[in-house]
C-alpha cells in the first residue's frame, strides 16, 4: 500500500515537473520573441504598442495609412483644439490592402465614428513592395485570425514580386515566430537596452510620429500637379476595390474619409491619384485632395519651410494641415468634444509630450539645390544642437547600412 502511494507521489511530481518546465520554457520563449522582433526603438512597433494599450472605446476617429498619415495628422493637437480622440493606427509604407484588417483589430477594442483612409500608397507596383512593408503591419498584430488573415493576403498580393524587393517569404511560421527572422540581431549589434525591457517602448502622442526630421526644415519643389488620368497599377487596383467593397460591408453608423496628403507630387504621380479619387468618388465616399493649388493656399503651405523631404511634412506643416482637418471634421461629422473628461486625459498629457518635443522650434535647415540635392545644416546656437547632431549622424548611419543591405534607400 505505502508503495503505491509512493509511486502516486512520484508520478504527481513527475507531472508537476514537467508542466513547471513547459511554462518556464513557454515564458522564456514568449520573452525571447518579444526580444528577438522588431527593435523597441522602432516606431511602426510603438505605435502597435500604444494602440494596445488605449482603454477601451475611447477612439472615436481611427486614420490609417503610410507614414503619410502619421506625419501629417497631429492627433494631441486635433483633442486640444476641438475635443475629438483620435488615433493613427499606419505603418512606413504600408500597403493599403492591410485596411480592412486594420479596421477589424481596431473594432474589437474600440467603436469608432470615423475612418479616415490615406490614399497615397495607390501609385505603387508590386515590385515596389518589400518585406519590411509587411512585417510593420503583420509582426505588430496580436497572434488572432486576423493576423493569420494578414499574413495570407500578403502572400496573395505579393505573388509575382520578382523586382529589387521581392525577399518575401512564403513561410507563415516566420511571420508568427519572430525569432526566426530577427535572431540575427544580437550578431549585427543592433540590439539596445529597450529590446530587453517589459514593458517595451510605446508611442506618446496617439500615434503621431515624431522624431529629428519633426523638426527639420528643407525647402521643396512646388508639386507638378495634372488633370490627367492612367490606370492604376494591378496591385494597387485591386487593393483600393477590396478595401471599398470592406468599407461598404461596414455597418451604417460608420463613416469613411479618403484623404491624399498634401506634398511635392510629381507630374507622373498625379494621374495615378486623380483615378483613385474617380474611383472612390464613383463608389459613394468622399475624398479630400490637399494636392491643389485651391487647397495649398487655403491650408497655408510654405515650400521653403514647411517640409523636411519631398514627401512629408515636418511639424510646421503638420499643425497647418492638422488645424484644417480638425475643422474639418468637426464641421461635417458629429464628433464629441471630449475635452474635460477624466477618461480623456490621456490625450492633453499627449499634447503636452508634443510641445515639449517642438519648443525650440525648427533645429535643422536643409537646402535643396537645382537637382535636388540637400545640404543639411544644423543650428549651432540651438541648446539642443549636441543631440540634434547625435541623432542626425545616427540616422544617416543606419540608411547607409540600409543601402548596403538592400541596395536602396530606407524610406522615411
Amino acid at each position: 500500500m505505502e508503495t503505491n502511494k509512493t509511486k502516486t507521489f512520484t508520478k504527481t511530481r513527475i507531472i508537476l515537473g514537467i508542466l513547471v518546465f513547459l511554462i518556464c520554457a513557454g515564458v522564456v520563449f514568449a520573452y525571447l520573441n518579444k526580444v528577438f522582433s522588431m527593435g523597441d526603438s522602432d516606431a511602426n512597433r510603438q505605435t502597435f504598442k500604444a494602440f494596445y494599450a488605449e482603454e477601451e472605446n475611447t477612439i472615436d476617429v481611427a486614420y490609417f495609412g503610410t507614414s503619410a498619415s502619421n506625419r501629417y495628422f497631429i492627433n494631441p493637437k486635433a483633442f486640444h483644439d476641438e475635443g475629438i480622440s483620435s488615433f493613427t493606427l499606419a505603418t512606413m509604407g504600408m500597403p493599403l490592402f492591410y485596411v480592412p484588417n486594420l479596421i477589424e483589430e481596431v473594432e474589437k477594442t474600440q467603436d469608432p465614428d470615423l475612418y479616415i483612409i490615406e490614399l497615397r500608397w495607390v501609385d505603387k507596383e508590386v515590385d515596389q513592395i518589400s518585406d519590411a512593408h509587411i512585417r510593420r503591419v503583420t509582426d505588430n498584430l496580436k497572434l488572432s485570425m486576423n493576423k493569420h488573415d494578414a499574413i495570407q493576403k500578403s502572400f496573395k498580393y505579393m505573388d509575382g514580386n520578382t523586382g529589387m524587393l521581392g525577399d518575401i517569404t512564403t513561410n507563415e511560421v516566420e511571420y508568427l515566430i519572430p525569432i526566426i527572422k530577427y535572431h540575427g540581431r544580437l550578431s549585427q549589434n543592433s540590439m539596445t537596452p529597450g529590446d530587453f525591457k517589459i514593458p517595451s517602448s510605446k508611442n506618446e502622442t496617439k500615434g503621431y510620429v515624431m522624431s529629428y526630421s519633426t523638426t527639420k526644415q528643407v525647402n521643396q519643389f512646388m508639386s507638378r500637379l495634372s488633370d490627367d488620368r492612367e490606370p492604376l497599377s494591378d496591385i494597387a487596383d485591386t487593393a483600393l476595390k477590396e478595401v471599398l467593397d470592406y468599407c461598404d460591408s461596414l455597418p451604417e453608423d460608420k463613416q469613411v474619409l479618403f484623404v491624399l496628403s498634401p506634398y511635392s507630387v510629381k507630374k507622373a504621380q498625379m494621374p495615378k491619384f486623380n483615378t483613385a479619387i474617380d474611383i472612390v468618388t464613383e463608389r459613394g465616399y468622399d475624398v479630400i485632395n490637399f494636392n491643389t493649388p485651391e487647397m495649398y493656399d487655403e491650408l497655408g503651405i510654405d515650400w521653403d519651410h514647411d517640409f523636411y523631404n519631398s514627401k512629408h511634412v515636418n511639424y510646421l506643416g503638420a499643425e497647418k494641415y492638422t488645424e484644417w482637418l480638425t475643422k474639418y471634421l468637426k464641421e461635417h461629422y458629429k464628433l464629441k468634444d471630449h475635452r474635460g473628461d477624466a477618461r480623456y486625459d490621456s490625450w492633453e498629457k499627449a499634447y503636452k509630450v508634443y510641445r515639449n518635443y517642438v519648443k525650440n522650434g525648427i533645429l535643422t535647415v536643409g537646402h535643396k539645390d537645382k537637382i535636388g540635392g540637400e545640404v543639411t545644416i544644423i543650428d549651432q546656437n540651438n541648446p539642443d544642437a549636441d543631440k540634434v547632431i547625435e541623432d542626425y549622424e545616427k540616422k544617416e548611419e543606419y540608411k547607409e547600412q540600409v543601402k548596403k543591405k538592400n541596395g536602396i534607400e530606407d524610406e522615411e
